[in-house]
């Protein structure tokens, strides 16, 4: 009987986590689609109030100083791809890991690739990014 409940419960965690890994890959994905066609409140609804990243300049940027570049639109984005995405779980912490490739448009185009670290918290049942980091690839 022990064993049989140790299996059923070890399934249930096993399908949990395969859903919180499926439901924050596609966080970064609305991420990255929200930037990319300048939906700025949509991409802001999703990151904490005191989230910082290391940008791939080094600089760190605040929820405000990201948001004020959003909205100015600078490098309209052409293409925005995220991929290899990796998810560790940590009871109500995740650590997010994958790469993003950006091309901006026309006329003087240009492709970032860069490997990135988003870290998670889930309050009240809603997960939140509450620090990021990124590393810009060599072409």
């Amino acid at each position: 009987m022990l064993a049989l409940t140790l299996a059923i419960t070890l399934f249930v965690v096993q399908v949990v986590d395969a859903t919180t890994i499926k439901e924050l890959d596609r966080i970064e994905q609305h991420l990255g689609a929200s930037w990319k066609s300048g939906d700025c409140d949509g991409w802001g609804a999703i990151i904490d109030a005191g989230w910082s990243v290391i940008h791939v300049t080094g600089a760190v940027l605040t929820k405000a100083q990201a948001l004020e570049m959003c909205r100015a639109g600078t490098g309209q984005v052409e293409t925005f791809t995220i991929d290899e995405v990796s998810v560790r779980l940590f009871d109500d912490t995740a650590v997010v890991t994958g790469r993003t490739i950006v091309t901006t448009a026309a006329p003087n185009p240009e492709t970032v690739r860069l490997r990135f670290t988003d870290v998670f918290v889930r309050r009240s049942g809603k997960w939140q990014v509450v620090a990021s980091q990124a590393t810009r690839l060599m072409p």
